[in-house]
């Protein structure tokens, strides 16, 4: 004796389901990558800002003095 029959879940239910799915993967990708990329960027700004830093000092020790100091 089989039990009774359990209810199936339609077609169109199930594609909905599936394209939600991809829906809300694509979302969630695209905000990861878009952080992922900005974290890129203010990375690549600081290490400019430092190494920028880093060779004005070098060249204001090594230049010589200025022409109008006595």
């Amino acid at each position: 004796m089989a039990g009774p029959e359990r209810p199936q879940t339609s077609l169109a239910a199930k594609a909905l389901v599936v394209v939600l799915a991809v829906v809300v993967a694509w979302i969630v990708l695209r905000v990861t990558f878009a952080t992922v990329r900005l974290a890129f960027a203010l990375a690549g700004y600081i290490i400019v800002a430092f190494l920028a830093y880093q060779l004005g000092k070098w060249v204001g020790r090594h230049s010589g003095p200025d022409e109008d100091e006595p």
